[in-house]
């Protein structure tokens, strides 16, 4: 089967946030003082998760990529892959972590079938990242990623959000990174979201400290040409929407994703928040509950009625989905934690 949208997007890739905690505090995803998390009765469970993906699977989701907060929270999050991995309708299983706990569960996490290992790592230096994550430790999450490459996770990708803490020096760690191992470095323009007020979205954003942000895209480009010629990559890798470089005798690629809505008219993935919510758009506030229906007296089939139904409402773009206000920029509604990146 084949799921799309009224505008004949096919939807093939479902991104499922497993758990609402993280032990970082990122300025650019919540405040300082945290927010309220869901009761444990309130998350999806372990059989319910596992149901939802299959019913998915049945209706052409071929691409799952677990999420948070920060998914390796989740008491069992190692049985949760190995049982989705047996799910036959799913092909492709990822994370994203924000890699503190990472390098405890690589070994298993190899074993268990994850392909692709999405890390962020906004700054490579151990007091700005302190600054930007409130209180992480940049040096477990280096140790964490060139471990995964080591093991030999397929794919490993790490995200940069464009801040102000990110200076030339972390851009020049960051490409001699991908001249020595085969990495995807890919820098971030922010996204704004709404009940964060003081930070604004693309390459002029704003920190919670009022400092604009030294480097773009463009400054990027300019430090990559010093390391050495580059070129455009024309085959696509991955499922998102970054284009990537390549540097002459590089190992990895450097990648970029824009703040813009180039991508929303070949998107084709959804979200499953940790309360079992189906949300069409990262700038969409409309939800189907699937988590009621799966607690209820629905069947499978009217399970999958509902979401096909549902489906067909998919947006053409951020701004014709329902969070957006008239005469404003469209946000994220919500904290990422509670939706999932």
């Amino acid at each position: 089967m084949v799921l799309s949208d009224n505008f004949k997007r096919k939807i093939d890739y479902l991104r499922l946030s497993v758990t609402d905690r993280c032990n970082l505090r990122c300025k650019y995803c919540m405040p300082g003082e945290g927010i309220r998390l869901a009761g444990r009765e309130e998350l999806l469970t372990y059989e319910e998760i596992l149901k939802i993906v299959k019913i998915f699977g049945d209706l052409g989701i071929r691409k799952l990529r677990l999420t948070g907060g920060e998914p390796l929270l989740r008491d069992d999050i190692l049985e949760l892959i190995i049982g989705l991995s047996k799910l036959k309708d799913i092909e492709d299983i990822s994370i994203t972590t924000n890699g503190i706990l990472l390098e405890k569960y690589l070994e298993r996490l190899y074993r268990s079938g994850i392909s692709s290992i999405n890390i962020s790592l906004d700054s490579l230096d151990g007091k700005s990242y302190r600054q930007i994550t409130r209180g992480g430790d940049v040096e477990r999450v280096i140790r964490a990623i060139n471990k995964a490459v080591d093991i030999g996770i397929k794919r490993v990708k790490v995200n940069v959000v464009l801040s102000s803490v990110l200076k030339t020096e972390d851009i020049e760690g960051f490409i001699r990174w991908v001249m020595e191992k085969p990495l995807d470095i890919r820098f971030i323009e922010m996204m704004p979201v709404m009940d964060i007020d003081s930070i604004e979205c693309s390459a002029g954003s704003i920190m919670e400290d009022g400092e604009q942000p030294m480097i773009g895209m463009e400054q990027i480009l300019s430090i990559m040409k010093k390391a050495g010629p580059y070129t455009k990559l024309d085959e696509k890798r991955g499922f998102g929407p970054a284009e990537y470089y390549k540097i002459e005798g590089s190992r990895g690629n450097i990648g970029f994703i824009k703040n813009d809505m180039d991508s929303c008219f070949y998107c084709n993935r959804i979200r499953i928040t940790p309360m079992g919510i189906l949300r069409l758009c990262l700038f969409s506030d409309e939800g189907l509950d699937l988590k009621e229906m799966l607690r209820g007296e629905f069947s499978e089939n009217n399970i999958k009625t509902a979401i096909i139904s549902f489906i067909e409402k998919k947006p053409k773009d951020r701004n014709s989905s329902s969070s957006c206000r008239p005469g404003e920029k469209s946000r994220i509604p919500g904290f990422m934690n509670k939706i999932g990146g």
